[in-house]
């Protein structure tokens, strides 16, 4: 068991629980409890509770694993809102030195792109990266498989799959033992009301107009 541990599955796919997201959320959830694990889903295109709530959950949490769906070279919307949102938080408890992951479904580009540019706009928020801590399921790498499943010398046998969460999972909650003495860069602080959690409109944070 892992007192006190806990990591938060940060789902910011446009299907919620209904895809591959789902999915994948319930296999790290099942990988979770059989380590004594806490595990809970934010589920980012359901309603959302207020910004305040939001970052006391994250604030209870040891480590991160974002997923999401690839859509053109992007991540899911929802997860693009709770970036803008929650940058107000940026080097604060809510994420300053808590390790973070990510796990990806695709259909059969674009994925290396979206999972390099959320580990690193989590590392500007004050996160960090185990070793081996990026999945990326494709559709076509999964038929791949599925052909060539059996065969001598199974040229597929290293494609990513399901089954490898379980090495991301791991490391993740190795991670969540490290301590270390990390130091931060000044940051201008940015400002948004403990309100409701805005979920369209405009967004201001009071960032700095220079044109």
């Amino acid at each position: 068991m892992h007192s006190g541990k806990k990591i938060l599955i940060i789902n910011g796919s446009i299907r919620s629980m209904q895809g591959n997201s789902g999915a994948l959320a319930k296999k790290t959830q099942e990988l979770c409890s059989q380590q004594g694990i806490t595990c809970t889903v934010l589920n980012l295109a359901e309603p959302m509770p207020t910004i305040k709530e939001v970052a006391e959950l994250l604030e209870a949490h040891s480590a991160f694993l974002v997923i999401s769906g690839v859509y053109w070279s992007n991540f899911g919307s929802p997860l693009q809102r709770f970036i803008e949102v929650m940058t107000a938080f940026e080097h604060t408890p809510v994420f300053f030195g808590k390790p973070v992951a990510c796990a990806l479904s695709m259909d059969s580009v674009g994925g290396s792109d979206v999972a390099a540019r959320i580990l690193s706009t989590f590392s500007g928020l004050g996160c960090w990266c185990p070793p081996c801590n990026t999945l990326i399921l494709s559709r076509t790498g999964q038929e791949a498989m599925n052909a060539s499943r059996g065969t001598t010398n199974d040229p597929n046998e290293d494609v990513w799959r399901v089954d490898d969460l379980e090495i991301v999972i791991g490391n993740l909650v190795a991670a969540m033992n490290v301590s270390a003495n990390w130091q931060q860069w000044p940051v201008g602080r940015l400002d948004i009301s403990n309100g409701p959690w805005p979920e369209g409109g405009t967004l201001d944070l009071g960032s700095h107009k220079f044109l």
